[in-house]
Order: structure tokens, then sequence, then C-alpha cells
């Protein structure tokens, strides 16, 4: 990939990440992130498909998860618990997409699959 591509894609990662914490600061609990939903659906699904062509695999997992989980709040309505493992995911996200080596993605997975067994697309 050029690298005039990875420079434009990673902006739209980081401006992506910055609009799903900006939509963080508007909600405290479930039901205000249910409300949003849709909007925080659509910037993951963009992060996930845009972070693995950048070789960012792990923010594009942990993208993939969330989308998993936002979607069927988007379907099924408010998720007890899916405030507080979204904004895992974003602070992750956030801290992988700036170079944090240490942040990890299997406490995340094992917490998502813990929280929420009966979503199978894990």
């Amino acid at each position: 990939m050029s690298d005039e591509f990875l420079n434009i894609a990673r902006e739209e990662i980081q401006s992506e990440i910055d609009s799903l914490k900006e939509l963080f600061i508007t909600c405290v609990n479930d039901e205000q992130f249910y409300n949003k939903s849709r909007d925080v659906q659509r910037h993951m699904h963009k992060i996930k498909g845009l972070a693995p062509m950048m070789g960012q695999d792990n923010v594009g997992e942990i993208a993939r998860i969330s989308d998993i989980i936002v979607k069927h709040i988007t379907n099924y309505g408010v998720l007890k618990g899916s405030y507080d493992i979204i904004l895992e995911a974003i602070q992750k996200m956030n801290n992988l997409f700036n170079g944090d080596a240490d942040t990890k993605i299997d406490d995340f997975r094992k917490h998502a699959i813990d929280a929420y067994p009966n979503i199978a697309e894990f």
C-alpha cells in the first residue's frame, strides 16, 4: 500500500476512534449507550474494515468483537454491561493504535465471551 493511502487511513481510523470517545462523553450507562448504538456501530464497522488493511490487526479484532456486540444491541435493545465493555474496547483500540504494545486483546475477547456467551459469533 502506498504511504499516502496509509496516512489517509491512519487519519481516518484516528478520527473514528476520536468520534467514539466523543459519543461516550455524552452517555454514562447502558440505556444511554443504546440510544447511540447506531452511531457507535457505524464507527466500529469502519475501524473493523480499515485497521487490518493497515496492519493494525489487533485494533481490527477489537472493533470486530465490538461490532458484533453493538449490532446485537441495535437489533435487540439494551444489553447489560454493554456501556462498560464498549468503553473498554475504545480505550484499548486507542492505546493500540497509538503504539502501546502492552495492550493485550485476549483479555478483552475473554471479557466479551464471558459477558455475552449467547452471542456466538465471537
